[in-house]
């Protein structure tokens, strides 16, 4: 670090206060922060309709304000920020990022052209693509190994209960105050959550722990360890965030498209199943991971590989369904299968990386998720939904293109599990 660098950062906490109540006060309000971040992001997918009615746009046009707006400088923001927290005071960064999209949050309810929203939305990305990889440095730093798979999972459903609040909160608003006075309350709620996560967090003190053993080969070696199986999770991250973010983009359509639910229903039935749903499935699978994953090397990849089957054929249940609850009962099922490998997937990334490289890596996988998750993933099935469209309603079109882009997911189980071997391989070759 430079000396204005130091200059500039708060004095860290002493090693002491990675225990204690504050320890878990640090996971609660980093959890809140996810859970606005997921909120502000996801919020955009109730709003579609209305904003599609008011500023009578396509679907791929709705698709590049969802995906790609978000993705398209968020992408270049990434790494640099990440780096930065992975040398500087990371609380600064987490609650810098909140304010700044916050406040470019409620300019979204201000714009007057599908070229201003575009940009508010780009500004959002960009705040927003900061504070995860900030978030996962310092929870490394306040919890021990052992405890990082339950930790990371408890951050991880901060965001997915944002799923639920963004889907439901959506829906009320959109209902009740519009979609313009939306975008104004959720900015004013993130602009006061961020003034008091600044005034209540401690900067974590870095803890030096040794570095996974790097061959020899330089810097990256020595930052991201095995780089077959680096890249192969990077590659497995990228095809999962292409469905992923798909589904949660387009799936309110769907539903008022093919069931014609009104905005309210359809955000409490999509919070539930996308929200609560992958958030318990989070957290059962942040206990399996204390228990069995720090012994295998790879077993959270293989638990990946498995999840992103047995959700393929709930998937398309649900997309082909009739009736709108079975519809919502298999998507639950879906979501929960799918959080059961969030958090040993970060808590296996951490041991693959230097401790000096976790916020880098955290955003270089993000990296491979905004590309091809949210910025290609809701573009392409806008596209195959004007391409494929029949009837009024658009129902059919966008049930078709969802089909598509969920049938990735043998490819994805099938890079999970080159991850899990890579590793093996590794191991083996140590001994």
């Amino acid at each position: 670090m430079s000396d204005s660098a130091a200059a500039m950062a708060v004095p860290a906490a002493p090693p002491a206060g990675r225990g204690g109540s504050h320890r878990t006060y640090v996971l609660t309000m980093l959890a809140l922060v996810g859970f606005m971040n997921a909120v502000d992001k996801i919020v955009m997918s109730m709003f579609m309709e209305p904003i599609k009615k008011e500023f009578q746009l396509t679907d791929t046009q709705l698709g590049l304000v969802t995906g790609l707006a978000f993705s398209l400088l968020g992408v270049v923001a990434a790494v640099p920020l990440a780096r930065l927290a992975d040398r500087w005071n990371r609380k600064w960064i987490v609650g810098g990022c909140l304010l700044i999209w916050s406040v470019m949050t409620a300019a979204s309810g201000a714009v007057t052209s599908f070229a201003q929203l575009f940009a508010a939305r780009v500004a959002v990305g960009i705040g927003e693509a900061g504070s995860g990889p900030a978030s996962h440095s310092m929870i490394g730093d306040y919890y021990p190994r052992e405890l990082r798979p339950r930790a990371l999972a408890i951050f991880n459903v901060g965001g997915y209960l944002g799923l639920l609040g963004g889907m439901f909160g959506g829906g009320v608003l959109v209902q009740t105050v519009g979609w313009r006075a939306g975008f104004l309350w959720l900015g004013v709620v993130g602009v006061i959550l961020a003034v008091i996560f600044h005034f209540t967090v401690h900067e974590p003190a870095r803890v030096d722990l040794p570095a996974p053993p790097a061959a020899a080969g330089g810097a990256l070696r020595a930052l991201f360890g095995d780089l077959g199986a680096f890249t192969w999770l990077l590659l497995a991250f990228g095809m999962a965030s292409i469905t992923s973010w798909s589904v949660v983009a387009w799936m309110p359509s769907y539903f008022a498209r093919a069931f014609s639910l009104p905005p309210a229903q359809i955000g409490l039935g999509l919070g539930l199943c996308l929200g609560l749903g992958t958030a318990l499935g989070t957290v059962l699978g942040g206990q399996i991971g204390v228990r069995f994953g720090t012994k295998t090397p790879g077993w959270a990849a293989r638990l990946a590989a498995a999840t992103g089957l047995i959700g393929l054929p709930m998937y398309l249940g649900c997309f082909h369904a009739q009736n709108p609850m079975l519809a919502f009962a298999l998507l639950f099922g879906t979501f929960v299968v799918g959080g059961l490998a969030v958090g040993p997937l970060f808590a296996m990334l951490q041991d693959m990386v230097a401790p000096n490289a976790r916020a880098t890596a955290v955003a270089v996988l993000g990296l491979a998720g905004a590309v091809f998750g949210q910025g290609l993933g809701p573009v392409v099935v806008g596209m195959f939904s004007d391409w494929l469209q029949t009837g009024r309603t658009g129902a059919e079109g966008l049930r078709l293109a969802l089909t598509s882009v969920v049938c990735i997911s043998p490819i994805t189980a099938l890079l999970f599990w080159q991850v899990a071997r890579s590793m093996h391989r590794q191991r083996a070759a140590a001994h």
